[in-house]
């Protein structure tokens, strides 16, 4: 339930990016850094997470700068050029790249649901990538299976 929940979070943010995709970019990352960098903070003081060491400080900064922050702009600059649907259709290319790294190093074979699971995420990417409405795509291929 959750997950399905995050998934309604994610589309209605990213519907209130596109909208801002013609402001600058590094305004929307500024604005979107301070509100998720301080729900993160409220949600670990709430879940009695506390700084032990000071060195870890810049270190998530930093982290955050990279991981978030140049993420985020250069998503916002890419909807601004592709449009919504666009961006988030190659944007959902990255869990592509993180499987085929992880099984370069750790080398270990998927089970039967793995493999079923990367089949809908292929699927489902291929689907997102097309430029027509879901319904006129498989029109299209039913036709063309029908006239071989």
């Amino acid at each position: 339930m959750s997950g399905l929940l995050a998934c309604i979070c994610w589309g209605i943010e990213n519907n209130c990016t596109r909208k801002l995709s013609s402001k600058d970019p590094l305004q929307i990352v500024m604005v979107k850094g301070t509100f998720s960098g301080t729900g993160s903070i409220i949600i670990g003081l709430i879940r009695g997470e506390r700084i032990t060491h000071a060195w870890t400080v810049p270190a998530v900064l930093l982290l955050g700068f990279v991981a978030y922050g140049l993420s985020i702009y250069f998503y916002v600059y890419a909807q601004r050029l592709l449009g919504a649907a666009r961006t988030s259709a190659y944007y959902a290319t990255a869990p592509f790249i993180g499987v085929f790294l992880s099984l370069l190093i750790f080398r270990e074979i998927p089970g039967v649901l793995f493999a079923a699971a990367l089949l809908l995420m292929i699927i489902g990417a291929w689907l997102s990538s097309q430029d027509e409405p879901l319904k006129d795509t498989f029109a299209r291929y039913i036709t063309r299976s029908q006239s071989f």
